[in-house]
């Protein structure tokens, strides 16, 4: 009895650790299924031989209840469900627990545990085969093997039972000898089908991987194609020599010679080197590092690639890459080389470098310019239900009444919160801009006695004002940028005395300043206009200059506002650029490059549109995803005359126009709508009635309306948040304009 157990034992772990290396390996239903019949041929095996050894009756149960285990894992593959890590060690132990039951004498027991288990998993394969199947078009294998599989639990029930009846063994192998080789050919049959459809499935990913990584290379081998062809153009230009010289032991050096490159290099003739003038040459900061690593290529005696500046005949700095090889001998060292120049390839690499750094600032002030135009967005919609409503409720109150002083407070901390939203728009770029002719020097004085009272007493503003410096824009946006930047550089200067100066001119503004820059990037070389705000405090250093213009960036403790990212909004609003030099204490400039207006242009005044009853009897539709902004418009225009119809969303609101394109006199469309973009709905509301009146609604501004739905005109442009008397005087001009 005692070598039964551990027989069992051992078989029990050869088993585990045999199912454990078939679980990792196993990636396909055939191979399951394949273990499974296997393991069933070693039961019935074990089974038959145990009439003659009866120490292998109690293996056999072992490996025919992982035979059902074995076909359930194969249809969770079929059905590519995972795997559970539980399983094959659930069917190790229920197969240990049938067989100790057969070596106790409990044999019933163990029949009848594996019904309980046995049974249920064969049947859970079946289930997974038939999910496992295809919707459309499956094969006639596919439809088979869930029904082969119930078949194959009742022939496992059969087995069961002849076992538990003590019946003769020819039985089962009778029973098995019909049901084996059709079902094993159908499993191999369906696996092949899954293999060879996810070999098509590998095959179409790995030919688009393909397709991509090659896509990849010739994009490098292009760029690399472009960078070799402009260091080759450096090479080309550049000026090569070869060196030959003495070192003495007591540091003398003579002997030296020098290829006709090196005066076109330096600007010295042969004739002017001498002694240690040869150390002239090389630039004070490099001259420690390049004199030990000399001393190391002395002391090993053989070559190495040193790059250093030197510093020509007239000032000019200039970086070699150079390669030498010292020969020792008994009272010298004999040293020769060669040099290049390689100045101009350094600069190409730092010229690439910074144009990475620009093109991820860029992208990084783009992405939250975008979250944050989104949220003003957003919020507009809110204070446009707040103030909207606040109002209208206000004018229907008596004036005594006890709740007038806090809906006042209520309307005036949502017209705060309109401010905050404007202040978000302009550092997304996004800011409602009153676009008009400015003259700068003029508005710049305006501002500079404001500046003044805000600056310490130590801090002496100086101001240098072109005449006729005229931009487009709109003037409080660029009272902002100035009194930013004064206030910026007032408190750079600290306690100290200091001097801030502002300046405004016509200027030209080269490439090399406007690509440094940043803000708009269609502003071209030429003559602009030019505000440039100095100051002597403290400077920055490059950390500073590279983060300056994040939004709720400083150096200060207090800091915790937009102010200079506020700049970089507006200015980039005007299609302009700023520049920054800036060192550690020697101060900082702002320069501002803005386009050139077109000059002191009267304005026409424009008359003042009251809300009147010309609303009286006029159709409009009003779409909106909003239903609180639905209602507001429908108080608004209902006071006004209009009748007044809704659609929440632009699904709803092509549905209701649709349904009468000829009933409505205009349309007014909310630009942002989450089912249907209101450039949709309009493009849609146009196909059916071509001439029908637009008004277009949104919380960015007109230029950004413009930009993006050219396609809508004739049409006008509201922002939110807007009043009663905004929306009516808009209608009442388009209706006016188009007759």
């Amino acid at each position: 009895m005692q070598a039964r157990w551990l027989l069992l034992l051992a078989v029990l772990g050869l088993v585990f650790a045999g199912l454990r290396l078939v679980q990792r390996r196993g990636r396909t239903p055939s191979a399951h299924w394949i273990g499974g019949w296997i393991s069933a041929a070693i039961g019935g095996l074990l089974l038959l031989l145990g009439n003659r050894h009866p120490a292998l009756d109690g293996v056999s149960p072992l490996f025919g209840t992982l035979f059902p285990w074995y076909l359930l894992a194969g249809s969770l593959v079929l059905a590519e469900q995972p795997l559970p890590r539980w399983l094959f060690p659930w069917a190790v132990a229920l197969g240990g627990v049938r067989s100790a039951l057969v070596l106790l004498g409990h044999e019933p027991a163990a029949y009848l545990a594996g019904f309980v288990t046995d049974l249920p998993a064969v049947l859970a394969s079946a289930v997974y085969a038939r999910r496992a199947c295809p919707p459309i078009e499956p094969s006639v294998t596919q439809r088979a093997l869930p029904w082969a599989l119930v078949v194959l639990a009742g022939a496992g029930a059969a087995h069961l039972l002849i076992q538990a009846a003590a019946a003769s063994q020819d039985w089962i192998l009778l029973l098995w000898m019909f049901v084996t080789p059709p079902l094993l050919g159908l499993q191999l049959r369906v696996g092949a089908e899954w293999q060879r459809r996810h070999l098509v499935l590998a095959r179409r990913d790995l030919e688009h991987t393909v397709a991509e990584r090659t896509a990849e290379l010739a994009r490098v081998n292009e760029s690399l194609r472009r960078s070799e062809e402009r260091y080759r153009t450096v090479s080309e230009l550049s000026s090569d020599l070869s060196f030959g010289f003495r070192v003495w032991k007591d540091g003398r050096i003579d002997g030296t010679w020098v290829t006709d490159a090196f005066t076109r290099m330096t600007g010295y003739e042969m004739a002017e080197m001498g002694g240690a003038h040869w150390l002239a040459l090389i630039h004070p900061d490099d001259r420690p590092e390049l004199e030990r690593a000399f001393v190391r290529s002395m002391a090993a005696g053989g070559s190495g690639a040193l790059f250093f500046r030197i510093v020509g005949k007239h000032g000019e700095v200039r970086w070699l890459e150079a390669r030498e090889r010292a020969v020792r001998h008994a009272d010298h060292v004999r040293v020769v080389g060669a040099a290049r120049d390689v100045t101009e390839a350094r600069a190409a690499e730092q010229e690439r470098l910074r144009l990475e750094r620009q093109v991820q600032e860029a992208q990084r002030l783009e992405s939250l310019g975008l979250v944050t135009g989104g949220v003003a967005h957003d919020f507009n919609n809110l204070l446009t239900v707040i103030l909207g409503n606040g109002r209208l409720a206000l004018a229907e109150l008596p004036a005594d009444h006890a709740l007038r002083p806090r809906l006042e407070r209520i309307l005036a901390a949502a017209e705060h919160g309109a401010g905050l939203t404007e202040q978000m728009l302009v550092y997304a770029g996004r800011a409602p801009r009153a676009q008009k002719p400015v003259d700068l020097s003029s508005l710049v004085a305006e501002m500079l006695d404001l500046a003044r009272a805000s600056l310490p007493s130590h801090v002496t503003l100086r101001d240098q004002l072109g005449a006729g410096v005229w931009v487009q824009g709109d003037e409080t946006q660029l009272r902002q940028v100035v009194l930013n930047l004064v206030a910026n550089a007032g408190e750079a200067i600290g306690a100290r005395a200091g001097t801030v100066e502002v300046r405004t001119a016509h200027q030209e503004a080269d490439a090399p300043e406007l690509a440094a820059a940043r803000g708009a990037s269609g502003l071209a070389p030429g003559r602009h206009v030019l505000l440039e705000v100095s100051d002597d405090g403290a400077g920055m250093d490059e950390a500073t200059r590279e983060r300056v213009f994040e939004p709720f960036f400083s150096t200060k403790l207090s800091g915790r506002g937009l102010g200079l990212a506020a700049v970089l909004g507006i200015v980039r609003g005007h299609g302009g650029r700023v520049a920054l030099s800036s060192e550690p204490s020697r101060g900082s400039r702002f320069r501002v490059w803005l386009p050139a207006g077109a000059g002191a242009a009267e304005e026409r005044g424009r008359a003042a549109l009251g809300v009147s009853s010309a609303g009286r009897g006029r159709r409009v539709l009003v779409i909106d995803d909003q239903e609180p902004l639905l209602e507001l418009a429908r108080e608004f225009l209902a006071r006004g005359g209009y009748e007044v119809h809704t659609a929440q969303g632009g699904r709803a609101g092509l549905e209701r126009f649709s349904a009468d394109p000829a009933g409505f006199d205009v349309v007014v469309i909310d630009l942002a709508m989450p089912d249907v973009g209101g450039d949709e709905v309009g493009r849609e509301i146009r196909t059916l009635r071509p001439d029908v009146p637009l008004l277009l609604v949104s919380g960015y501004d007109a230029d950004f309306a413009a930009a993006h739905f050219a396609s809508l005109r004739p049409a006008r442009f509201l922002r939110k948040p807007y009043e009663r008397d905004e929306l009516a005087r808009e209608l009442e001009r388009l209706l006016g304009a188009l007759g």
